[in-house]
């Protein structure tokens, strides 16, 4: 009979493999001092943006990513990893924002398709407006020349309203 911890390692590697074959992109997150209610809350918020948090266990990751060295090197104290299955500046913001909150959450490396993503470059990312403010501004800069356009046209005809409005003042005194 297998030891109960053994069955757990083996249990959430599997899950583990599950994840990151379905997810696009992974962040790996540090998140000593934290507590289990905040927590939960993060994942909730990552949740609404349609991500995912698993805690793992250091000799399951470093097990899990033994073929990538700069992922097993971060592995160190209470670590989770964030799976993100479709907006990746939606997660970077959401954790970006938690972090203001609870500066003991860390992101130590995010994975994207085959390329290391470093913890700068997922700030960076956070500060990427949303995708409906992005619609936003093209919208409005669409709407910029028009608006022109139709502020020249009315001052044409409020001149041409004007240089009649002289002539019939002549006419008329």
């Amino acid at each position: 009979m297998k030891k109960l911890g053994l069955v757990v390692k083996n249990e959430s590697e599997r899950i583990l493999k599950e994840k990151l074959k379905l997810s696009e992109c992974f962040l790996l997150i540090k998140y000593s001092g934290i507590s289990a209610s905040d927590l939960n809350h993060l994942r909730g918020s990552l949740l609404e943006c349609g991500c995912s948090m698993m805690v793992i266990k250091n000799s399951v990751g470093k097990r899990l990513f033994k073929d990538k060295e700069e992922l097993t090197s971060c592995i160190q104290g209470p670590c989770g990893l964030v799976f993100i299955n479709n907006d990746l500046i939606a997660a970077a913001r959401t954790i970006a924002g938690f972090v203001k909150e609870k500066p003991n959450l860390e992101v130590k490396v995010g994975f994207l398709k085959d390329r290391l993503v470093s913890n700068q470059e997922i700030k960076d990312l956070a500060k990427i407006p949303s995708l409906s403010a992005l619609h936003a501004q093209v919208v409005g800069g669409m709407k910029s020349p028009i608006n022109g356009l139709v502020f020249s046209l009315k001052q044409v005809l409020n001149k041409l309203v004007w240089a009649l409005g002289l002539i019939k003042d002549k006419k008329g005194g």
